[in-house]
């Protein structure tokens, strides 16, 4: 893939927002996702044992990374040493220099120096990742080399996500640490866990043991196997969320509510409109949508659902906490005597004013924590909470109204961001061609916009090598979608990006679909990188 230390010598060619290069001349690097600017001149950076990595204070823990990712590809440890050492040809990272926002970078490529600086850690992280992306093998076994190159680079959006199902499926800590790996290499920072629903609670709440002592698992006689149940303890999650952090991937969790409850309700039946009995079950073994879902019209629920989120809140880092919010059915609230009640002692006119009270009785709540709510769009039933967020699932007109009420949204479409569909329905070329910002809004409404998510639910594909299959390579397109200029998109030049980088797919372990839209003939059989 890519360069050659022997190289092309090249006069420097600006590619940026313009576009691919113009017939005839040189491709440029496959780097993913594509840089706001990328400056090709003369020459190639030989990497070698003796290369010192060199850094600030400040940009120690982005040194340590870098060393750590380029080892992993070239076998190198290269030696970490202070600035001012006076190293020749050496990496040198600088952390507070002159940035152009968040997670923004400049990278420069010369045959005697490399300098990477960025004004916040994940910019230097980032600029870290585009590096190891231009890696290739020179020409001797061992030798490796970067081509010389100006980088100057900035996400478009803050929110570059992919969502989990952990609870149809349980996902192991170590797929996650390997997703989390594989989402920072592309510049991915949001990692959305779905960590409660139907088939499973896999969030330890210490103030409520039975939940996963007795809601993590399915009952013997659906003899599922080990691995599709569990739950992780806090402590297991609170080094997941140092891992993620130290890769500039925020964690954000997800408790559902008011339905696909099932889990909690076969635990803690009495916050149930009917009182149960509840059973879990697998996906495919009972109803996809359960009419059973928590009562509104009980007090109980609320303060069991606040020692959960209470319990959450202090876990989890992340600004925005997802309470869920979709596909719930009204039928046991509209023959509940308690819910009922509680509609007329509210005053509201109908089952879905109440779901909107729902969300918003716990609004201050989790605003008092110093959070946000966002849930999937039909939180806007009945009127959306001040403060909260919205994930637009079901089309973009969610997404659209929201944002025209002054609202922060994620994209993530059934059209082109589900990754449980099929490649027949959405393959890579299809979920390219996304635009999160609909042509609705206007430019103080698109700000609103936070960005794009991938959303996997675990219920069809449910091992790691079927879940990889399902992801990539189409979360490639879904990663550039989010980072890239609006105006940087051409399916040719990305097709031939995403062809260079299957190797990579390969020896990051990941078995990926072989997707038509983007297989070269032969079925992409290069050598890394």
């Amino acid at each position: 893939m890519g360069w050659r230390a022997s190289g092309l010598a090249l006069a420097c060619i600006v590619a940026g927002v313009a576009g691919p290069a113009a017939a005839g001349e040189p491709a440029g690097p496959a780097l993913i996702p594509r840089p706001v600017s990328v400056q090709q001149c003369d020459g190639a950076f030989a990497l070698e044992a003796s290369t010192g990595i060199l850094h600030s204070p400040v940009a120690e823990p982005a040194a340590r990374r870098l060393q750590a990712a380029l080892a992993e590809v070239t076998g190198l440890s290269l030696p970490l040493g202070p600035l001012d050492s006076g190293a020749a040809r050496a990496i040198r990272l600088e952390l507070g220099g002159p940035g152009a926002g968040p997670e923004a970078y400049r990278l420069d490529v010369d045959p005697a120096r490399i300098t990477l600086e960025a004004s916040d850690a994940a910019g230097l992280f980032y600029a870290g990742q585009t590096l190891v992306q231009l890696l290739s093998r020179a020409g001797e076994p061992g030798s490796w080399a970067l081509p010389c190159v100006r980088v100057r680079d900035a996400p478009r959006f803050p929110w570059r996500g992919l969502m989990l199902d952990c609870s149809r499926t349980f996902q192991s800590l170590d797929y996650l640490r390997r997703t989390i790996d594989r989402m920072a290499f592309y510049k991915m920072n949001v990692l959305h866990l779905h960590l409660t629903d139907d088939q499973g609670w896999r969030l330890e709440i210490r103030s409520h043991p039975e939940l996963t002592e007795r809601g993590a698992r399915f009952p013997d006689h659906w003899n599922e196997p080990s691995t599709h149940h569990g739950h992780y303890t806090q402590a297991q999650m609170r080094e997941l969320i140092r891992y993620a952090a130290d890769r500039s991937v925020t964690i954000v969790p997800e408790i559902e509510m008011p339905g696909h409850s099932l889990a909690a309700l076969a635990v803690l039946p009495a916050l149930s409109c009917s009182g149960g009995p509840f059973e879990i079950h697998p996906f495919f073994e009972g109803p996809h949508i359960h009419e059973d879902i928590y009562c509104a019209g009980n007090d109980e629920t609320f303060r069991f659902l606040e020692d959960v989120l209470g319990e959450v809140i202090d876990l989890f880092p992340s600004e925005l906490i997802h309470v869920g919010g979709d596909e719930a059915p009204k039928g046991r609230w509209e023959t509940c005597p308690k819910c009922q009640a509680r509609m007329r002692a509210e005053g509201l006119e109908d089952e879905e004013e109440l779901q909107s009270w729902f969300i918003e009785r716990l609004g201050p709540f989790v605003e008092s924590r110093g959070k946000r709510i966002i849930g999937w769009d039909e939180i806007l039933q009945g009127g959306l909470p001040a403060g909260a967020a919205v994930m637009s699932w079901r089309g973009i007109e969610g997404g659209i109204a929201a944002a025209q009420s002054g609202h922060d949204v994620v994209m993530s479409p059934t059209s082109h961001c589900y990754f449980d569909y099929t490649y027949e329905r959405i393959d890579t070329r299809h979920a390219y061609a996304y635009e999160p910002v609909p042509e609705e809004l206007d430019a103080a409404q698109g700000r609103h916009i936070l960005g794009v998510q991938a959303n996997f639910w675990s219920h069809i594909n449910r091992e790691p090598d079927e879940v990889d299959t399902q992801i990539f390579p189409r979360l490639l397109a879904i990663a550039e979608r989010g980072w890239s200029p609006e105006g940087a998109r051409s399916w040719e030049d990305f097709r031939r990006r995403v062809e260079a980088h299957l190797p990579r797919l390969r020896a990051m372990g990941i078995r990926y679909h072989e997707d038509a839209a983007v297989m070269p003939p032969g079925g992409g059989d290069s050598d890394l990188p």
